[in-house]
C-alpha cells in the first residue's frame, strides 16, 4: 500500500465512520435519546458499534489487500489514528451544525441543564457559582466557534478510536509472507523446463 493510497483510504473511511457519527447524533436528536430518558445510553453505544466494526472491517480489509508484504502492527495503528482524525473532522463539522443551525435550541437547553444540575450542588457557594455560570457562558461561546468544536471532536474520537484500535490492530494485522520471493524464484525455474 503506497502512502497516497494509505491517506485515500484513511479518509475515505474516516469519512464514512464520522458521517455514521452524525447520523447517529441526529437519530438521537429526533427520538430525544439524550435528554434523561430510559435508552440515553443507546447513541453512545451505537457509535462504539459503529467505530468498532469500521476499525475491524477496515483492518481486515487492509490486511487482505496488502498481499505478501504484510500488514504490520504499526501501519493498522496508524492507519486507525489517521482514519479517526477524518472521521473526527465530519463529527465535529456535523456538531457544529446540528448546535448552531439544526438544533440550536436543543443544544441549549443541553447545556443549560447541565449546568444547573452543578449550581444545584453548589448552592451553597456563591464563588463556585459565579464560576460555573462564566463557564456556562463560555460554553455557549465554544459552541458557536467551528474551530473549537472540529478540534474537539477530532481530539475526542483519536483518543477513542485510538485506544480501541490499539486493541484490534492486534487482531487485523498480518505478518509479511518470508518465503514469497522464493515461491516466485522458484515458479519462475520451473516455468522453462516445462515448456520444453
Amino acid at each position: 500500500m503506497t502512502k497516497k493510497q494509505f491517506w485515500q483510504n484513511a479518509s475515505n473511511w474516516g469519512m464514512i465512520c464520522g458521517g455514521g457519527l452524525f447520523a447517529i447524533s441526529i437519530v438521537a436528536w429526533v427520538l430525544k435519546l439524550d435528554s434523561g430518558s430510559s435508552i440515553s445510553w443507546l447513541p453512545e453505544f451505537l457509535r462504539f458499534v459503529l467505530v468498532f466494526a469500521l476499525i475491524y472491517y477496515t483492518g481486515r480489509r487492509n490486511a487482505a489487500l496488502t498481499g505478501a508484504e504484510g500488514y504490520p502492527y504499526g501501519r493498522a495503528v496508524g492507519f486507525i489514528f489517521a482514519m479517526m482524525m477524518f472521521a473526527g473532522i465530519v463529527a465535529g463539522v456535523g456538531e457544529f451544525l446540528m448546535a448552531n443551525f439544526i438544533a440550536r435550541e436543543y443544544y441549549d437547553a443541553l447545556i443549560s441543564a447541565q449546568f444547573e444540575t452543578l449550581l444545584q450542588a453548589y448552592q451553597n457557594s456563591s464563588a463556585m457559582q459565579d464560576q460555573l455560570l462564566a463557564g456556562r457562558d463560555m460554553a455557549m461561546r465554544w459552541m458557536a466557534n467551528p474551530l473549537v468544536l472540529i478540534f474537539g471532536s477530532v481530539f475526542n474520537w483519536v483518543v477513542k478510536g485510538g485506544f480501541l484500535g490499539l486493541i484490534l490492530a492486534a487482531f487485523v494485522y498480518k505478518k509479511p509472507d518470508i518465503f514469497a520471493g522464493y515461491a516466485a524464484a522458484d515458479a519462475n525455474a520451473a516455468t522453462p523446463a516445462e515448456n520444453e
